[in-house]
């Protein structure tokens, strides 16, 4: 039942959220109205937990979906929020004591999200896509663009099933202060050897390149640039893992790029590349110091 009810949650959360394994099948759904009143008392007697990681949107937004979900369906939802959400879900996992829902995205440092894929602890939430969306006549898969739910990232296991859900779509790339190059008189660079020229021009004037905010945001680019260097074929042997594709062309030239990149890096960026002082890094934008 607890899966079942997290993964409704899941569904009301616009699928942002992966179900944790291991609880057990839901029961049929009532037809008569002593049914339906004996399940709506046993949905305000349930409480489910969720976990979910503090972004830059705040804890605000995540108390409000509970209480609408609460208020919605009558079940009590435990919410824990936080920004290094692993450190205060850890110990209590650790003795065996796991949230019903998980918002957390991969590829992080503390590595729990692959920790649960790779111990197989995520539930099928396949069923999910096939749900209507509370409030609209529509399927949560017609909500999703198109070969989103059909990747490794939400496929892990390359068996058709769906055990991660897509929160959103953001494509990572680069941007730039056009009123900076409007001033300076510089030309945006349509080509990785018009990208270095314009690091040394802007290094003459003491600002520098390139800057990220954090670790996470750096690695997404990498998608992008895999895709851009190699093509969809190349992308999707490379997210797949497939034997020698880290020795090709297309994989070199995307480290020579990112070693490049990282050269004409403001110094200052990796000390404040952490959830703490991003900001910091994105300010070095708004003051024209990258």
């Amino acid at each position: 039942m607890k899966k079942a009810i997290s993964l409704a949650l899941a569904a009301s959360m616009a699928l942002s959220l992966a179900a944790c394994g291991g609880a057990g099948s839901s029961s049929a759904a009532a037809t008569d109205s002593s049914a339906a009143t004996s399940e709506g008392a046993a949905a305000e007697s349930t409480t489910i937990k969720v976990a979910a990681i503090e972004t830059a949107y705040g804890t605000e937004m995540w108390q409000k979906v509970a209480d609408a979900f609460t208020e919605q369906t009558g079940i009590n939802v435990e919410l824990t929020t936080d920004k290094n959400l692993e450190d205060v879900i850890g110990p209590s996992m650790q003795g065996g004591d796991y949230p019903d829902v998980v918002h957390l995205a991969t590829g992080r440092e503390a590595a729990l999200t692959e920790q649960f894929i790779k111990g197989h602890l995520i539930a099928d939430i396949t069923d999910v896509l096939d749900m209507t969306v509370p409030g609209e006549d529509v399927k949560v898969s017609d909500k999703i663009a198109g070969g989103f739910t059909e990747t490794s990232l939400t496929n892990p296991y390359d068996d058709g099933k769906t055990y991660l859900a897509p929160m959103f779509y953001s494509p990572c790339g680069l941007f730039y202060n056009a009123g900076l190059l409007k001033e300076k008189g510089w030309e945006v660079p349509t080509t990785w050897d018009e990208m270095w020229e314009l690091g040394d021009k802007a290094l003459e004037e003491g600002i520098y390149l390139f800057t990220y905010p954090t670790t996470g945001y750096f690695d997404a680019f990498f998608y992008a640039l895999m895709y851009s260097a190699g093509g969809p074929e190349f992308f999707e042997k490379a997210t797949h893992y497939e034997e020698g594709i880290w020795d090709t062309p297309e994989a070199q030239a995307c480290f020579d790029i990112v070693a490049k990149l990282a050269k004409y890096t403001n110094p200052i960026t990796p000390a404040q590349a952490n959830d703490q002082d991003f900001t910091q890094n994105q300010q070095l934008v708004l003051d024209n110091k990258a």
